[in-house]
């Protein structure tokens, strides 16, 4: 028997689930979501309406978060040290990935490359060293037409407004994370070996690319073509 929990207060619709009720089956494909229970949320607009997708209970920090990377990136991820020293250096936080330099890199790359730098490369760095929270994986699109995913700068606040109130500080990286999670053949037709802008070496997509990786525009229409977006709007 499945129990729901549904607030409308302020008009949010707000309901907790587990996993396996929003059609991601458990280990189905050898990869599992961090345990939690799940909650779905929608905050209605004048114009729009925004869906939340979020697992509140996990905080994602050090080894507990390398291995999520290792599940969601093609070549695996290294240890948490490895990510902290290419995320830390001053004037290349990205030294392994993007160099300075590159922050105008064609196809999306030079945006999504700052979009990490201004909205998530410090609260990372926190969870790996695990010297702050750890990172809850949360989803958050608009629903319209098209479906548009939110981007980093734009997820705490509406996760915020669904009343989501999360172990750790939310982050949408993870939540695209748990898409591929449920459904690896999203990815299935992106490049896994790939320059991340300028004359850089082409390289293979581990943990510590994802970030820039699973952001790129040329991703966005697999992420949301998920089912499971659906299944979470059919719902509420």
């Amino acid at each position: 028997m499945m129990f729901w929990h549904v607030n409308r207060s302020m008009s949010v619709r707000q309901r907790r689930c587990s996993a396996a009720e929003i059609g991601v089956v458990e280990n189905g494909n050898g990869r599992a979501w961090p345990a939690g229970e799940v909650l779905v949320a929608a905050v209605p607009r004048p114009d729009t309406t925004y869906y939340v997708l979020a697992i509140p209970q996990a905080a994602l920090g050090g080894e507990v978060l390398t291995s999520f990377l290792s599940q969601v990136a093609p070549f695996g991820c290294p240890v948490p040290g490895s990510l902290i020293r290419a995320y830390s250096l001053p004037d290349a936080p990205f030294p392994s990935v993007l160099l300075k330099e590159h922050e105008d890199g064609s196809d999306g790359i030079g945006d999504a490359y700052r979009r990490f730098l201004a909205a998530a490369r410090r609260p990372w760095i926190a969870a790996l060293d695990e010297t702050g929270p750890g990172l809850s994986p949360t989803l958050v699109w608009e629903a319209r037409a098209t479906r548009r995913l939110l981007g980093p700068e734009e997820v705490a606040g509406v996760a915020a407004e669904a009343g989501l109130a999360p172990a750790g500080v939310v982050d949408g990286y993870l939540g695209r994370g748990l898409l591929l999670l449920a459904q690896p053949t999203l990815a299935e037709s992106w490049q896994t070996m790939m320059s991340l802008g300028g004359p850089t070496k082409i390289r293979k997509i581990t943990g510590r690319e994802f970030p820039v990786w699973v952001d790129l525009p040329a991703h966005q229409p697999s992420l949301v073509s998920s089912p499971i977006l659906g299944t979470v709007e059919s719902l509420l």
